[in-house]
């Protein structure tokens, strides 16, 4: 099998499905899953009725399923309007279908089991309760061993979750060996670091989230093609973030021609964590000293669409100083998040923020509940993979989809 891609674009970006946010992606993942004997799920979010069912289906014919995500807490309770399969609306959250699919498990004896990942992430101090918990968990992953023994990998950006709206997504699926090993590796440490709902059951009775605390594992890098980060993973004796954001710099520097932005977050300058570099910084750098490089960067937010859009701000103004480096936004399209420089390829599931490659073990995180303030020492780092590849066929269905959003794009 070579490495394959799919891509939606949204016409309607108001109508949310009852497929999620990417109906046809949805498709042709559960496309993919087809034939599996074992599958291992690493979603953020886990609340897609369509999704379970054809992992349901799967069971029944003997397919061991092991689905990895956040607890119910991390779901929004608030009602969305839901177009139905008939035309008619609806409303839901993404809690309560959430919810269903823990009760589905729970009742059924099919071979499917639903573990959490509580880890929790905060740089300062965060004013908490159940369903306000930064959760570390961002990727969206999936490990699937055929029937014949054969394995693939599929990352997307789409968290595939009823109540989000449309938005623009890719589908990554390769079975390149070193990536295979590095999936195998990540879900075995997820796994360790991961609670039954049993567990985490008797665990809730005593504590919050926050205070489920992570070590990580310090592993040899022998991947190359395939990363992620975690709070459980350490490559050659440092923090996965700072190793992995060290991949992308030398990625970036590496182009000559074309250096091209796909994210809906671009906000990685001024990091929380001073011992990480910052991406946007380096691009700046690798402007200045290739005046003739093409530099092109589309993204979802701006500051007026976050909370704390300061960085944002920064980021954008700073770029403009390049007369190489186009600016372009598409609200609220895109959650792609890829890069391509010349030839290569990076896909990933995490974006460029100033939390993302912010690393620290034995960190003192901070949390208040009602007048009660926890200090709890723990590992911090957000949860994502990373593809990097120079497959000519990949890398020009990205270079497609990259044009089409170009074009449509507003300049900044």
């Amino acid at each position: 099998m070579k490495t394959l891609a799919f891509f939606e674009i949204p016409i309607d970006v108001k109508t949310k499905s009852t497929k999620g946010s990417s109906p046809k992606l949805l498709d042709k993942l559960i496309e993919q899953l087809q034939g599996a004997a074992e599958i291992k799920i690493s979603f953020f979010l886990y609340n897609n009725p369509y999704l379970h069912k054809a992992i349901e289906l799967l069971a029944v014919k003997g397919c061991h399923i092991i689905i990895y995500t956040i607890p119910l807490s991390g779901y929004d309770r608030r009602k969305k309007e839901i177009t139905l399969p008939n035309g008619k609306k609806g409303h839901y959250s993404k809690y309560e279908y959430a919810e269903k699919i823990v009760q589905r498990v729970m009742n059924s004896k099919l071979p499917i089991e639903l573990r959490y990942i509580p880890h929790t992430n905060v740089w300062y101090v965060q004013k908490t309760s159940r369903g306000l918990d930064s959760y570390a968990l961002h990727s969206k992953s999936i490990l699937i061993k055929n029937g014949d023994g054969s394995y693939k990998c599929i990352s997307t950006s789409s968290n595939m979750a009823l109540g989000d709206p449309p938005h623009s997504e890719n589908l990554f699926i390769t079975d390149r060996k070193k990536d295979i090993h590095m999936f195998h590796t990540y879900f075995d440490l997820l796994h360790k670091q991961s609670l039954s709902l049993k567990e985490y059951g008797e665990f809730c009775q005593q504590s919050y989230d926050f205070q489920y605390v992570t070590k990580p594992s310090d592993i040899q890098d022998e991947y190359g093609t395939c990363y992620f980060t975690a709070p459980f993973i350490k490559y050659n004796g440092a923090g996965s973030n700072h190793y992995v954001q060290n991949k992308i710099i030398e990625f970036m520097k590496t182009a000559r021609q074309r250096l091209y932005f796909c994210f809906q977050h671009i906000s990685d300058i001024n990091s929380f964590d001073k011992q990480a570099q910052n991406i946007v910084s380096e691009l700046g750098e690798i402007a200045g000293s290739n005046p003739s490089l093409d530099i092109k960067v589309i993204k979802q937010t701006r500051s007026n669409h976050q909370k704390q859009g300061d960085r944002t701000a920064k980021a954008e103004q700073f770029l403009k100083c390049f007369r190489n480096i186009e600016q372009k936004v598409l609200f609220p399209i895109i959650h792609d998040k890829f890069m391509i420089a010349d030839n290569n390829l990076l896909v990933t599931t995490a974006n460029l923020t100033s939390t993302q490659f912010a690393w620290a073990e034995d960190y003192e995180m901070r949390y208040q509940v009602g007048q009660e303030k926890y200090s709890i020492l723990n590992t911090f780092s957000d949860i994502n993979s990373f593809h990097f590849t120079h497959e000519h066929p990949v890398v020009n269905d990205y270079l497609s989809h990259f044009s089409q959003l170009w074009m449509i794009g507003d300049c900044l």
